[in-house]
């Protein structure tokens, strides 16, 4: 049975940005994926609330799994990004709010704990 798919207002506004051919091999490649569970997928650390990435050649569909109403489990796509992207920073903050060990904005060694005097 086919899982059901929901797209943030990020992602579509991403697949808007490709071109047909990707922006069409990416929906085919999130489809298979929620009929069939098939695809290159890698769960993505850092976040409270696992989340998972479906690569389709240079691109990265970040998504994670939900309830829906009827109790079954949907996917929902939060970002479409290019490979360069998908995993820097900056790309990940955008995109939901990371654990709080994840990205410390302080290094160890500038906190002051560690610092020898």
């Amino acid at each position: 049975m086919a899982r059901s798919i929901a797209w943030s207002r990020q992602a579509r506004s991403d697949l808007r940005k490709l071109s047909r051919r990707d922006s069409d091999r990416v929906e085919r490649a999130v489809e298979r994926l929620a009929v069939s569970g098939q695809g290159d997928v890698e769960r993505v650390r850092g976040f409270a609330s696992p989340q998972y990435r479906l690569r389709v050649g240079d691109w990265r569909v970040r998504y994670r799994y939900e309830e829906t109403d009827t109790e079954e489990e949907g996917i929902s796509v939060t970002r479409v990004l290019h490979r360069r992207e998908a995993y820097r920073k900056s790309a990940l903050a955008r995109q939901d709010i990371p654990d709080a060990d994840s990205f410390d904005e302080i290094a160890d060694w500038e906190r002051p704990e560690f610092r020898s005097e």
